[in-house]
């Protein structure tokens, strides 16, 4: 009955489909136009995992006899799935942290179906974030990639439509739509974690496979990149959340463009948080106060080449303001710092006591952020003490058995040159460089700016599934001081 039933419907929906005259309405909205922009960039992710795993190969056989077998070795190959984005000509992707930690292969396939090979350039476990590369190495001629745009979250409005494409439940070229359901949300991802702030939630449907992929706006600017849902069952049940656009992009700048963030650039080393009570009321009115207490983060150093400093910030100013929102708390700097606009002058409102008058002032400075000398850049080369430097790619990964975020893969060593001097040789993996962990190429740019004057370096590394450490006497050092006369 139920089969005949639904036939029965089949049928008269065909009949009715058959007759009906379609409403006079343009089919092609402005969705269309944001798919058809967005799709070329869109990618879908592969992570593979390989676990080794011990059987008994009496298991099988004898289920009562377990453990009187010589155990045997199994290879497990896990795969998810996930997505990304291309964001520049180069073929950097931007995807989610925990969608390519851990793995051994990471592929990526294009709308076009085209299958390509990924290598980390930085994770960012804070933020969620991963930033890959296309590996182009086997190509004549790179390809090129199409270019994004980067939009604001700044100005996003309550309703505001937008729309999510990746590859939902491995669904490739997947595309939802809805709205903008709220901004500034705060999510708790974990006992430990560092919470998810400024949040943007969209009830446009967000399943497995979404993280990592793009949010847009009906523009087609990217706004954020999808990647947690809170869910009863598991599936999308419309409250979906993405990372702010600003904070992808300060990770992008950071570890494809070596711009040090802007916390680091800004230079104030240390601040603690401090109360003032029983503000009097002319002194109130005098500083603009609105009651009588304040509170804020009090300067305890700063470094002379910061940007703070070189824009008259001094120690022992208290911090009131950044941007126009209140600083009380470490973590709202932080936020601050993190959430502001890339090349925007950075607005501080501060107190400041003045010892020779015997007065305290309400000043304010506006530090330009654009301001980029070699202190603020991190070197982009991939050698050093005469090591030639590589990311871990999928083929170096499953020849030693270890993943993509692993380490540094050395190239190449040049004769008599330090690091050939300290034992080092093309093929090892340098997994830590002194009590720092070396995971992706980001990891050891940023270590080589940190750790540049050192006379001793202390290197971490594995040669054929064996860690070992070595010392490399750093000669530039010495050279710098000079011996004198």
């Amino acid at each position: 009955m139920r089969v005949g039933l639904v036939v029965l419907m089949i049928v008269c929906l065909g009949v009715g489909s058959a007759t009906a005259k379609p409403l006079d309405y343009d089919r092609h909205t402005p969705i269309v136009d944001v798919v058809k922009k967005l799709t070329p960039s869109v990618v879908a992710i592969r992570t593979d995992i390989v676990r080794t795993v011990q059987l008994n190969p009496l298991d099988s056989f004898f289920f009562g006899l377990r453990g009187r077998g010589d155990p045997m070795v199994q290879e497990q190959v896990l795969s998810s799935a996930g997505s990304g984005i291309i964001v520049d000509e180069e073929g950097t992707v931007i995807s989610n942290s925990h969608v390519v930690s851990g793995a051994n292969r990471l592929t990526c396939t294009t709308s076009d179906g085209e299958v390509l090979n990924l290598i980390p350039i930085g994770l960012d476990s804070d933020f969620d974030i991963a930033v890959l590369r296309i590996d182009t190495s086997g190509y004549t001629t790179p390809p090129r990639f199409n270019k994004i745009d980067w939009g604001v979250t700044s100005d996003l409005m309550i309703g505001e439509s937008v729309v999510v494409l990746g590859s939902a439940l491995s669904f490739e070229n997947s595309v939802t739509s809805g709205v903008v359901s709220a901004v500034e949300r705060t999510i708790s991802v974990g006992k430990g974690k560092k919470p998810y702030f400024g949040m943007i939630q969209t009830d446009a449907a967000i399943n497995r496979g979404n993280s990592g992929g793009p949010v847009v706006n009906i523009r087609g600017e990217l706004i954020g990149i999808a990647t947690l849902i809170a869910s009863e069952g598991g599936g999308s049940d419309g409250i979906g959340f993405a990372i702010p656009v600003e904070r992808v992009s300060q990770v992008y700048s950071e570890f494809v463009n070596g711009i040090l963030s802007l916390e680091e650039r800004l230079g104030i080393e240390y601040v603690s948080p401090k109360t003032i009570e029983n503000i009097d009321p002319t002194q109130r009115e005098r500083l603009g106060l609105s009651r009588g207490r304040v509170e804020g983060l009090l300067v305890a150093s700063l470094d002379p080449n910061g940007l703070a400093a070189r824009h008259d910030l001094q120690k022992q100013d208290l911090l009131l303001e950044v941007d126009g929102a209140p600083v009380t708390q470490l973590s709202d700097f932080q936020r601050r710092l993190e959430e502001h606009p890339a090349g925007a002058p950075l607005k501080v409102g501060f107190l400041r006591f003045d010892p020779r008058a015997n007065r305290v002032d309400r000043l304010s400075v506006s530090i330009p952020t654009d301001e980029l000398d070699s202190k603020s850049r991190i070197d982009l080369t991939d050698s050093w003490l005469g090591m030639e430097i590589s990311g871990i790619d999928n083929d170096l990964a499953q020849r030693n058995g270890v993943s993509l975020d692993s380490g540094v893969a050395i190239r190449s060593v040049e004769a008599g040159s330090p690091a050939r001097d300290a034992g080092l040789a093309p093929g090892d993996l340098i997994v830590a460089i002194g009590e720092y962990p070396v995971q992706t190429l980001g990891d050891f740019r940023r270590l080589r700016s940190v750790l540049w004057n050192q006379d001793r370096i202390e290197t971490r590394i594995r040669r054929a599934g064996q860690l070992g450490v070595t010392e490399i006497i750093n000669p530039g050092p010495r050279a710098r001081r000079g011996t004198g006369l």
